[in-house]
């Protein structure tokens, strides 16, 4: 029995202390965690879903990936008590203490809980890692939605009406995708904001950070005075400028798609969920239809039949890679791994878009509170939900454009980040803290219409190893340009009075490489030099199985979500996107999900 008045079987991934490289650590670290753990509105051990040991023979839906997108189509699914679902994640189930906001950085590269990916053969950007970028993806129940910044951005019209609709997607224009972003959404500030972008009633709890700095004030004067717009709301019809934007946030906790779709749904007795299951293959007939799924647990190979569909949401990496395992995907790829071709798909894997950005740190008035664990920012958060530690940085951002884009489709975005210590000794607030340092705050300008693409491939026929992983970031000249542009604006925002006399921002000299060497500080040359060097990838990555028409041969899903050529197999997760959308893709990516529960609801299954 939990202290919190429940049988609770689980144990929710590792300790605090475990990520702190030290003994000293351990005691102050220990008691945070335990802390967290222990207090019930935090934690909500007893609001989680039960992990299975073993599965049933067969089920109407398999899911593969608890991921957001795996989560919220899960979810949906199950709310029909009639239907048996079974859902295959990878990970165990989120830890009680990363429903604390500022805890973020926590797990950040633990292997129980981030598959640690990393880029290979980059011929142009990550140079300073020779050519390995770090992608972090997270590995357990809620995926992504438990690690990420929780910044609420849906993306703006010209990403569906343009880039989605207008390249051959019929139904997925911006008035038609609108309605289920109001679907999932119940936002607590409505008053503030318009029902005609917002909704009320949907499971995802939206609201702004308990816990807004001074700083954060201070930024959006000094965009005032650099002569940036500012908006109220970049979710509604003024989708350009600064703000204060809303979060994954619910009373100072944190909102995982796993706690808002899954956790509604634990009582059910048509849910079944494989925690640490690892999904190996999907297995198709000769009449190319899916009709099973073959996943490891506990060292032990499972073969479940589903009656219905199968919906593939392990996210855009492993999505194609357990599609490429099945032996769908391009002829020549499966070849080189000794994987029979079961259905010719050259699209799969390829395709790959995300986000590219370059960072620029500044030291800054020393009096800023930095988010570190302390017994003050515990007590803060814990007896008020206020602090550092109610939120996950800096919340703020601003989506601007250079001069390669418009007003109206802007294409960087920045985003903050103030200096943090994700570990403490003692909990003292001085602890090993040089009064005369300042703190730091990192800005980071990122394009988000990346024209580079990359590809995602098998090292080996064995499901277990990973795969390859290609960025491609900056082949294209125009993203370099875009990021250079973004860091122009980065420097006009910071030169503004409030940020340069108030603030005293001050740029911290960085050594990139021999960049320093070669050309002047400050030159054009210099940061292009710095950008290839120090590259910022975001961990937006999509469209390694890209909605499309099926005349197109690169495209994998059609406009239903649906493998092309396979039957009774979807795809629901960011990998589907025709290209990534200007901004933040969690809300996308449920908005996704909700579709495609919605297609399998109205659906005839294929025979």
């Amino acid at each position: 029995m939990s202290s919190c008045g429940c049988t609770n079987p689980l144990n929710y991934g590792p300790y605090l202390a475990n990520n702190c490289g030290g003994n000293s650590f351990v005691l102050f670290m220990a008691l945070v965690d335990a802390i967290i753990r222990n207090t019930c509105d935090i934690g909500d051990v007893c609001g989680r879903v039960h992990a299975w040991k073993q599965p049933r023979d067969e089920y109407d839906y398999i899911v593969i990936g608890g991921g957001t997108g795996g989560s919220a189509v899960t979810g949906r699914l199950a709310e029909n008590k009639t239907h048996k679902v079974l859902l295959i994640e990878a990970g165990p189930d989120e830890p009680e203490t990363y429903q604390v906001p500022g805890l973020i950085l926590s797990y950040f590269t633990n292997p129980l809980l981030d598959w640690n990916y990393r880029t290979t053969d980059e011929p142009v950007a990550c140079q300073g890692t020779n050519g390995s970028c770090l992608w972090l993806r997270a590995k357990m129940l809620g995926g992504c939605s438990v690690i990420n910044g929780m910044m609420f951005i849906v993306g703006i019209p010209p990403d569906f009406d343009k880039r989605w609709k207008g390249e051959g997607n019929p139904g997925w224009g911006w008035d038609d995708v609108l309605p289920f972003f109001k679907k999932f959404e119940n936002n607590l500030q409505i008053e503030l904001y318009s029902h005609r972008y917002h909704g009320v009633k949907g499971p995802v709890t939206i609201s702004t950070q308990y816990y807004v700095p001074a700083l954060a004030e201070a930024v959006i004067q000094g965009a005032k005075e650099a002569g940036f717009p500012i908006s109220q709301d970049l979710n509604g019809e003024n989708y350009l400028g600064f703000a204060i934007p809303q979060s994954y946030i619910e009373d100072g906790v944190r909102v995982s798609m796993a706690k808002a779709y899954l956790r509604p749904q634990r009582l059910n007795n048509n849910l079944d969920v494989m925690l640490n299951s690892t999904a190996t293959r999907i297995l198709i007939n000769k009449q190319k239809k899916a009709y099973a799924v073959q996943f490891i647990y506990n060292n032990t190979t499972y073969t479940v039949r589903a009656r219905k569909e199968i919906i593939l949401a392990a996210g855009t990496i492993n999505s194609p890679k357990i599609l490429l395992q099945s032996g769908v995907g391009p002829k020549d790829a499966l070849d080189k791994v000794g994987i029979e071709q079961i259905h010719n798909l050259p699209g799969v894997g390829n395709n790959l878009t995300n986000h590219v950005a370059f960072g620029l740190t500044y030291w800054i008035n020393s009096t800023v509170e930095s988010i570190s664990v302390t017994w003050k920012t515990l007590t803060d958060y814990l007896n008020s939900r206020t602090g550092p530690l109610a939120s996950s940085g800096l919340p703020i951002t601003g989506r601007i454009y250079t001069k390669y884009a418009t007003p109206e489709d802007p294409d960087i975005q920045l985003y903050f980040q103030v200096s943090s210590r994700k570990c403490s000794r003692t909990g003292d607030p001085d602890e090993d803290v040089d009064p005369k340092q300042p703190k730091s705050i990192t800005i980071s300008a990122v394009n988000l219409h990346p024209k580079s693409r990359g590809r995602i491939t098998l090292k080996s026929a064995n499901p277990l190893d990973p795969p390859v992983m290609v960025g491609n970031y900056l082949t294209v000249k125009e993203d370099e340009d875009r990021v250079l542009d973004g860091i122009r604006l980065v420097q006009r925002l910071v030169n503004s009075t409030t940020l340069k006399d108030t603030w005293k921002f001050t740029y911290a000299d960085k050594v990139y490489g021999e960049c320093g060497d070669k050309y002047s500080f400050n030159t054009d040359e210099y940061w292009r030099c710095a950008i290839r060097h120090t590259t910022d990838p975001e961990n937006h990555q999509a469209s390694t199985l890209r909605m499309g028409p099926v005349s197109d041969k690169w495209s994998v899903v059609d406009q239903k979500l649906r493998v092309i050529g396979i039957k009774n197999l979807r795809v629901a997760d960011a990998s589907a996107m025709p290209v990534v959308t200007t901004g933040n893709i969690n809300a996308a990516i449920i908005m996704m999900a909700e579709r495609c529960a919605d297609f399998i609801k109205h659906s005839k299954i294929q025979v």
